[in-house]
C-alpha cells in the first residue's frame, strides 16, 4: 500500500490514479509510477477556481471509504475530534505553534484510527490523551459527544448514546 508523501499516512482512492491521506488530507497523484503531491494549478478566471472548489468538495464526499477498513462516518469522527482536541483557531500568524499542534492532531488521527482498528483500546487511547492534555472527564466526554454528532454509522450512534449516559451520570454526581 502507498503512502501519503507529506506525512507517510496510508492513502485511500478518490478517484483513478489521485489519492487522499486518511491523516492530513493531502492530495496524491500517480505520476510515472510513483505516488508524489498533487500539482498545483494556477487559473485566470475566478469561475475556473470555483468548479475546481466544487470538485474538491465533491472528492471529499464521494470518496470510498479508506483501505483501513474504518466505515466514513468514523474516518469523519477521528478528523472532528483530532480537531477538537487541537484548536489553532488565533494562533494562525505563529507558524512554529502551527506546525506542532498539526503534528499533534497527526499523532491523535493515527492513534485514534489504531483504535477502530482493533490495535488500542478506546478507554486506553482516552486515559492517555485526557492526562496529556489535562483535561478534565467531564470535558473531554462533551468533545467526543460534539464530535459524533449527526453521524449515522451504528457504532458512532452507539459511542454517542453511551457517552451521553456517562454525561447524564456525571451531572447527578
Amino acid at each position: 500500500m502507498e503512502k501519503c508523501f507529506a506525512c507517510g499516512g496510508p492513502l485511500r482512492t478518490v478517484r483513478e490514479g489521485l489519492y487522499r491521506c486518511l491523516f492530513c488530507g493531502q492530495l496524491n497523484e500517480e505520476r510515472g509510477g510513483l505516488v508524489l503531491p498533487r500539482r498545483m494549478e494556477v487559473f485566470p478566471r475566478i469561475q475556473q477556481v470555483r468548479e475546481a472548489a466544487k470538485e474538491g468538495v465533491y472528492e471529499m464526499v464521494s470518496s470510498v471509504p479508506s483501505e483501513s477498513g474504518i466505515p466514513r462516518d468514523m474516518a469523519i469522527f477521528i478528523r472532528r475530534l483530532a480537531e477538537a482536541l487541537t484548536p489553532i483557531k488565533g494562533y494562525e500568524e505563529d507558524r512554529g505553534f502551527v506546525s506542532r499542534v498539526l503534528r499533534v492532531r497527526g499523532q491523535f488521527r493515527r492513534e485514534l484510527t489504531g483504535v477502530f482498528e482493533g490495535k488500542m483500546k478506546l478507554q486506553d487511547w482516552y486515559d492517555k490523551t485526557r492526562a496529556s492534555l489535562g483535561k478534565r472527564g467531564d470535558e473531554m466526554d462533551e468533545i467526543i459527544y460534539n464530535a459524533l454528532e449527526g453521524l449515522s454509522d451504528p457504532e458512532a450512534i452507539d459511542m454517542r448514546m453511551a457517552f451521553e449516559e456517562k454525561m447524564k451520570g456525571s451531572l447527578v454526581k
